[in-house]
């Protein structure tokens, strides 16, 4: 087995607005000892840009051979449109884009278990704990984008008796809000962000603004924990397939992001 014979594996996630490390890298470190291939890494918003990143691919003759895993928890417009356009530019429109973050399989059940741990880790009793889904938001949001709701019901169905609750970053409900949205004594806050950048080590605190005897507990970024290599090797995995010694993408198979766009335009 050769160590180019799968095919080449990208994380792309949106940048930092500060200094905060390099999510989308570090999560490619985690991934390359169990990718018998290529991993490599790009920015939509910051450096390395996605686009001089599939130039260099293709100057390397990696690009053949393209899944790209978006570090998002969103299905905004960076996903479902700057994404695949980037790659239509670059003529790789055969590349398999697997689904964000927010909507890997298994990734629920991930975040409600790292609850559940924090909540009896705590001491705490999930009938006494608001679980805050904190995502970035968008600044003319007026309500939880349909995916976080339904990221929320799913989390609420297996983390029974906690209260789930959304504030994001930017735009409403705002986190900053948490203490008249959420009902219960404590507060458990999962931030649904890539890396500790300047949104989860200096934004996100400001807005919680903890008071002397609150019980609060803040989990580090979503994006930083080590479980979630695993989910996203077993969904890349499951969108390659084997002939003789070449390994290759397959697409669409109802669960990537043109499957979806086309679903939802149909």
């Amino acid at each position: 087995m050769t160590q180019f014979e799968m095919p080449t594996l990208m994380m792309v996630s949106h940048g930092n607005s500060g200094n905060g490390g390099d999510p989308a890298g570090d999560l490619a470190k985690s991934v390359a000892p169990d990718w018998d291939g290529p991993v490599r890494h790009a920015y939509m918003r910051s450096q390395p840009a996605l686009p001089d990143q599939l130039e260099k691919l293709k100057r390397s003759g990696e690009a053949a051979r393209l899944i790209i895993f978006p570090l998002f928890f969103s299905e905004g417009y960076l996903v479902f449109e700057e994404l695949p356009r980037d790659l239509h530019l670059a003529g790789l429109n055969d590349a398999v884009i697997l689904p964000p973050a927010v909507n890997l399989p298994g990734f629920a059940e991930l975040v409600a278990g790292r609850a559940k741990s924090a909540i009896a880790k705590r001491g705490w009793l999930a009938e006494d704990t608001s679980v805050f889904l904190v995502p970035h938001g968008l600044k003319t949001l007026r309500q939880a984008l349909p995916e976080t709701v339904r990221f929320a019901d799913q989390v609420g169905r297996i983390c029974s008796g906690a209260e789930i609750c959304i504030g994001n970053i930017e735009g409403h409900p705002s986190l900053a809000d948490w203490r008249s949205i959420g009902s219960r004594k404590n507060a458990l806050v999962i931030p649904m962000l890539a890396g500790g950048g300047t949104h989860a080590c200096e934004d996100l605190p400001e807005m919680i603004d903890a008071r002397s005897g609150e019980e609060i507990e803040i989990l580090a970024p979503i994006g930083q924990w080590s479980e979630l290599p695993d989910l996203v090797l077993a969904e890349a995995m499951r969108h390659v397939a084997r002939f003789g010694a070449m390994a290759v993408p397959i697409g669409p198979t109802g669960n990537d992001i043109r499957a979806e766009r086309g679903a939802q335009l149909a």
